[in-house]
């Protein structure tokens, strides 16, 4: 019986091991199996995650626009130097040279023409200034000037053209006016592998077969080598412009920027006509709209067209970004004030979509003084931060505060459109 029982206990112990081994391979292969879906689950979400932040499929850049560039007979003495008989403007861009040059391209108005000392250097009402402008103009960043704007005929076809010479020999690209017929009036620009499209027009009297500019009749070989639309119409100057972007459109650009000399000088709300061409344009699909000509900060602001889903930046008006425009002269305060836009874009490269991400604006103001030596100086002034006031000399804080104020509260702010901090 002792031993039957022994037989028992080992045949017993043998099926609890049996029991135990079969329970542990049923458990290494269960977790076996949750392990493995587990790690390919994480893999899986690591790569998802990894493709989600993967931003080499997007590309971003930044162009910046700025307002009109002006020397008048206060400024053409102050940059002059009596000692080497030359002329330097470098000294105005030196506190905005660092913003303009960060952004990938940077866009501004050329009010003036680059005739040459045999036409005698001048202001208002028909302008003409050094060469050494437009030296300073690119040394500062900017890439690309319109040329075209009711001070474009002040010195007739001779400046005209010789304006462009000038520009192309300082390597300063420009859009608005061509030497001749044959040469496209817009620039297809690849930047860093986004393709803009870029146009410029300005308002021009137009009389029967007759066109001015500043009063100034064009003469009728030229006429085809300035990009003038008909301000008296908004529809005749769409389809002016429009003729452009059909052109423009067949170089498959992702985004179309047109650059208008419209709207009422010393104002900071945008006319009827201006809105009225603005939605057109949208409707259109162009992208972005820069502004000029009013001397003032006007309004930022997107619009949405009725006709498709297409929304346009508009920028009514960058105001003076360097002039003799001032209060005191004029008895016009807001003429001092003026801004930097920066609009971010991204392109995503797998699909081509390409929009507008952000945009930010520098308020600036320029400064006058005289020196130390009693030379008198002109400086524009990024009204980014007022601890950087204080780094900056000459400059009266109360003026810099009031321009600052002028600007943002003309501009405000959006969900995509802010003031930079």
């Amino acid at each position: 019986m002792k031993r039957t029982s022994k037989k028992r206990k080992l045949k017993n112990k043998k099926s609890e091991i049996i029991i135990i081994s079969a329970i542990s391979l049923c458990l290494f292969f269960i977790m076996s199996f949750l392990a493995v879906n587990i790690f390919k689950g994480k893999v899986f979400e690591i790569n998802a995650t990894k493709i989600a932040n993967d931003d080499s499929s997007v590309k971003n850049i930044t162009i910046s626009a700025i307002g009109d560039i002006m020397a008048h007979d206060d400024q053409l003495k102050a940059q002059f130097d009596k000692d080497n008989n030359t002329y330097s403007f470098n000294n105005n861009f030196k506190y905005v040279k660092p913003y303009i040059s960060n952004s990938d391209l940077a866009i501004g108005n050329l009010e003036t023409t680059l005739a040459g000392p045999k036409a005698k250097y001048s202001s208002f009402p028909k302008f003409n200034s050094p060469d050494e402008l437009a030296d300073a103009i690119k040394d500062s960043g900017v890439d690309i000037v319109s040329t075209i704007n009711n001070h474009t005929y002040d010195r007739g076809s001779d400046g005209v053209y010789r304006t462009l010479d000038v520009l192309n020999s300082k390597d300063i690209e420009h859009v608005g006016t061509q030497k001749n017929d044959e040469d496209e009036n817009f620039l297809i620009k690849d930047v860093d592998g986004v393709k803009l499209g870029i146009t410029a027009y300005s308002y021009g009297q137009v009389y029967g077969s007759t066109t001015a500019l500043n009063g100034l009749n064009i003469d009728y070989n030229d006429i085809n080598n300035l990009n003038i639309f008909n301000s008296s119409y908004v529809d005749i100057a769409f389809n002016e412009i429009k003729d452009t972007l059909d052109v423009m459109n067949n170089k498959e650009s992702d985004l179309q920027v047109v650059i208008l000399h419209w709207g009422d000088e010393y104002t900071r709300q945008p006319n009827e006509f201006q809105k009225e061409l603005a939605k057109k344009l949208c409707d259109y699909g162009v992208d972005i709209i820069i502004g000029s000509h009013p001397h003032m900060v006007q309004p930022i602001e997107m619009i949405k067209s009725d006709e498709n889903d297409n929304e346009t930046l508009v920028i009514y008006s960058l105001g003076n970004f360097l002039s003799n425009q001032r209060n005191e002269i004029l008895n016009k305060k807001y003429t001092e004030d003026g801004v930097i836009v920066n609009i971010d874009i991204n392109k995503n490269l797998n699909t081509g979509e390409t929009k507008i991400s952000n945009v930010e604006y520098i308020p600036t103001w320029v400064n006058k003084y005289n020196n130390k030596n009693g030379k008198l100086t002109y400086e524009i002034i990024p009204l980014i931060n007022e601890k950087q006031f204080s780094k900056i000399d000459n400059l009266p804080l109360d003026k810099a505060k009031k321009s600052y104020d002028n600007t943002t509260s003309i501009i405000g702010s959006s969900d995509i459109i802010n003031v930079a901090k």
